[in-house]
């Protein structure tokens, strides 16, 4: 670890718990978030995108302990990310004014009932996959994208250490994927959104 930048990303996974690894995730969250400002005005992408970095980075972490990151590993993982969640969330678009330009005017009504049924199921499969998590995963997932906390903040809140927070929002959102049967991209704007609704 020749750089400052290199043992600020490292001491986040080395020594989770402490001050260091606190103030080294905020600063990379900072950076990371203006970065990705630079590349998109999609706020939620930017945020799904560092996410699922530093998730892939613990998984890295625990089947490698000796793993030595740098700073441009992170920023190339996170740009690799976003752009791919971004060129998805233009793919659906496309796909969906394509399917709007297609509706004949007397079939435009059942294609919106149709449309709102799939939003309702899916919902309804959400809020009840929510209930077959633990009562921990709920709250984490609740203060997460209701209450719209950091990393560090749930862990305060839950009294829990900011690693033990990663692996228990990693958990939760691992099974709600299987349990719903959706990709993780979409999972984790659809949580948002049900969570805005309610």
């Amino acid at each position: 670890m020749d750089t400052n930048g290199q043992r600020n990303i490292n001491v986040i996974f080395n020594a989770p718990d402490s001050a260091e690894a606190a103030a080294a995730y905020k600063d990379y969250y900072k950076q990371l978030y203006n970065y990705g400002r630079k590349l998109t005005d999609n706020n939620s992408l930017i945020e799904d995108a560092i996410h699922d970095v530093f998730v892939s980075m613990w998984q890295a972490y625990s089947r490698n302990p000796a793993m030595d990151a740098s700073k441009s590993y992170v920023y190339s993982s996170f740009r690799r990310k976003l752009f791919r969640y971004h060129e998805d969330a233009i793919k659906r678009m496309q796909r969906e004014e394509r399917a709007s330009q297609a509706a004949t005017p007397e079939f435009g009504a059942d294609h919106f009932l149709i449309h709102r049924e799939q939003d309702q199921q899916l919902k309804t499969a959400i809020l009840q996959a929510l209930q077959q998590l633990t009562p921990r995963q709920r709250e984490a997932v609740y203060l997460r994208f209701y209450e719209n906390m950091q990393y560090d903040e749930i862990a305060r809140v839950m009294d829990i250490s900011v690693k033990a927070t990663y692996k228990l929002m990693a958990r939760a959102l691992d099974e709600l994927k299987q349990l719903v049967n959706i990709p993780f991209y979409l999972l984790l704007p659809m949580l948002r959104l049900l969570f805005i609704r309610q």
